[in-house]
């Protein structure tokens, strides 16, 4: 479902409660002030979660005050816990209350039909038979991302419990949820975990076995690029928060993210393993006129790809002595082979992922 987003609302839409904490101004030139309203010493010491505001007064447009926070957080002070659709009126709810007690009052419909600004799409996965987070983020690791989230502007963190891919406009996260829980606010991906949030890592901790969980983020944070994978899914642009909180959406949007940048063009990478000569048989299997050069070619292309650093190493060593052409028509033979040898033959980490992302029902720590 959706964690973090940011809901813009004109001001006029608003009205202000005297006697509540000021905002501060945060910045001004001649043609805007920006100023913030961020929760106070006393609002935190109730335990509660509070928005974050920001208001911007323009000299040339209408004034506006943008609300960000974490929708799982606002209902139960944590994100490891998901939401459902049926929880969207307590969203709106809870988000008018706090509202009110930060000095904000604003009708519930004007927050249902609140303009989206950016969102963060989520699922965290519980894995089973063994698997731990950080194996899985370190196989992931080997994948060969689009030119457009190239590993240069990625990184592999936290002694391998997070991967994070980027550009400005999006961010992929994938990450090890538990340890995320007992990192400080420095290292964590998650930068506000709640007192509450980081207790439960001390629950979990007590339990025989300990929970892997491994949690995929998609940030869309232009909202042009939200308006252009919405339309690219179906949907329509310019959605209000009440056409976000859609359970199918967020799934079409995760899912989307995992097979196409991760899945569908490192399909090698995630194949069981197999005798060198069992690969090269598989290969004239599924592949009847296949050539013995073109079967050796496909074969070494797919063990270099498998190879310690994988795709991102072996790019390095191809592109010093080559252009991108030549490259991307390496990728395309890769990906030929990944889809000959890895027929009938994935890994079952990579088929729990699929599952829970078909499946895509909410995780819950009270089912732990």
């Amino acid at each position: 479902m959706i964690d973090t987003i940011c809901l813009l609302i004109p001001k006029a839409n608003m009205s202000y409660l005297s006697g509540v904490s000021s905002w501060e101004l945060y910045s001004k030139t001649s043609q805007y002030e920006k100023y913030v309203r961020n929760p106070s010493v006393a609002e935190k010491k109730t335990g509660k979660y509070f928005p974050r505001l920001t208001g911007y007064r323009r000299k040339f447009s209408q004034d506006a005050v943008r609300i960000e926070f974490s929708a799982p957080k606002l209902l139960y002070q944590n994100n490891l816990d998901e939401l459902e659709e049926k929880d969207f009126s307590e969203i709106i709810e809870v988000l008018q209350e706090r509202l009110k007690i930060m000095g904000v009052r604003v009708f519930k419909v004007v927050l249902q039909n609140a303009s989206v600004s950016s969102v963060h799409f989520s699922k965290n996965i519980l894995l089973k038979d063994g698997y731990t987070a950080n194996y899985l983020i370190s196989e992931m690791n080997k994948v060969d991302l689009r030119k457009s989230f190239d590993f240069a502007k990625a990184r592999y963190i936290n002694d391998g419990q997070s991967l994070y891919a980027h550009t400005t406009a999006h961010q992929l996260i994938i990450y090890d949820k538990i340890a995320d829980l007992n990192k400080g606010k420095k290292r964590a991906i998650d930068k506000e975990q709640t007192t509450y949030q980081r207790s439960l890592f001390d629950e979990l901790y007590k339990k025989e076995e300990m929970q892997e969980i491994i949690r995929f983020e998609v940030r869309i944070n232009h909202k042009q690029k939200l308006n252009k994978l919405l339309q690219s899914l179906g949907y329509e642009k310019n959605p209000t928060f009440k056409q976000i909180f859609n359970t199918k959406m967020s799934k079409e949007i995760v899912g989307s993210y995992w097979k196409k940048l991760i899945k569908e063009r490192n399909l090698g990478l995630f194949s069981i393993s197999l005798s060198l000569k069992d690969i090269l048989q598989t290969l004239f299997l599924a592949d009847k006129k296949l050539k013995p050069k073109q079967a050796v070619y496909l074969l070494g292309l797919f063990l270099l790809a498998k190879d310690e650093n994988g795709m991102r190493q072996l790019r390095t060593i191809i592109t010093k002595r080559s252009r991108d052409r030549t490259w991307y028509r390496i990728t395309k033979d890769l990906k030929q082979s990944s889809e000959l040898i890895t027929k009938n033959r994935i890994r079952d980490w990579v088929s729990q992922i699929d599952e829970a992302l078909e499946n895509y029902k909410p995780y819950k720590t009270k089912k732990i």
